[in-house]
């Protein structure tokens, strides 16, 4: 269902000032909903937040409902649930979908509502009687994704979704990243590439190694991925779907809400400091890790005399 910058003629919670205050205002405009696998079913849970008095009201009276669309673009499959209660869960056949889901939900009128009040209500509905009918809204909630190609139980392992390879281009000498691939691609010249290569001997050593690759190199990569997160957001790539459901994960997704909506060229530098701080927040504080390997190989003192 097409809600953007349109105008229907009877007001609707969460589309431009119809009822205040707003869906944004009392923290209820992104819905909440989640993947968890079944065997060979995808269970999918939803939640839709709701503080609007009257509108709940009309719930509770079985004059309206939640409800939630589904839509797979890749295999055109499309399912709408809906319930009584706010949060609700249903099951659906992997076989069924690929690539990503995308989920837009309501508040749909249930039955007819004759003379609909709404304390929230704009000035702009005073002296009008408002009828709604069976399958009207009541409320619209943000859109939102989530991706199927991914592993959700390794989403935060780095290489789930960046990998290191082998610049094939003569005479270049520098780390470079392509984008344009299912995974971010760090590419290394020869020299790097072959001291990459190299293994540790030791347990201590690679483990060390790892924290250091963590906040230098992989780090810089995620931060130019993010840097130009905008300009991929709407494309299929693994590590497109993998940064978007990271950001939509409850311990940083009110920190992202209001950076990533900024213009990938935006070189606001408050805009940019923030892409920076959350690049260090999806690897969980990088340099921390980096400073107390450092900080233990350096207090670590060996024979002083030796016998001859």
């Amino acid at each position: 269902m097409r809600t953007e910058n349109v105008s229907l003629p009877y007001p609707v919670l969460g589309i431009s000032d119809d009822i205040i205050p707003s869906l944004e205002e009392t923290g209820c405009a992104k819905p909440d909903i989640t993947i968890t696998e079944e065997g060979e079913l995808f269970r999918v849970t939803v939640f839709l937040k709701l503080e609007n008095v009257d509108i709940l009201k009309y719930i509770q009276e079985e004059f309206a409902e939640y409800s939630v669309e589904m839509s797979c673009h890749s295999t055109m499959l499309r399912v709408c649930k809906s319930s009584p209660r706010p949060e609700f869960s249903f099951t659906i056949e992997k076989k069924l979908l690929n690539g990503k889901l995308d989920f837009e939900s309501f508040v749909i009128v249930k039955k007819d509502i004759l003379d609909y009040k709404n304390h929230g209500l704009n000035a702009d509905y005073d002296g009008h009687i408002i009828n709604l009918h069976k399958g009207d809204l009541l409320v619209v909630y943000n859109k939102c994704s989530i991706p199927l190609n991914l592993d959700l139980r390794n989403i935060r392992n780095i290489k789930s979704f960046m990998t290191v390879q082998r610049n094939t281009r003569e005479n270049e000498h520098s780390v470079t990243y392509d984008l344009d691939s299912s995974k971010i691609l760090i590419l290394l010249p020869n020299e790097m590439m072959d001291e990459y290569n190299k293994k540790s001997t030791s347990g201590g050593e690679d483990e060390k190694r790892k924290t250091i690759l963590k906040a230098s190199l992989y780090l810089q990569a995620l931060t130019y991925a993010l840097l130009n997160y905008n300009a991929y957001k709407d494309k299929e790539h693994m590590w497109v779907n993998a940064l978007t459901y990271r950001m939509n994960e409850p311990d940083i997704k009110d920190f992202c809400k209001d950076i990533i909506g900024h213009d990938a060229n935006d070189s606001n530098s408050e805009n940019m400091e923030d892409l920076f701080k959350l690049a260090h927040m999806m690897l969980n504080q990088p340099y921390l890790g980096m400073l107390r390997q450092i900080s233990t190989s350096e207090n670590y003192v060996g024979q002083i005399f030796t016998e001859e």
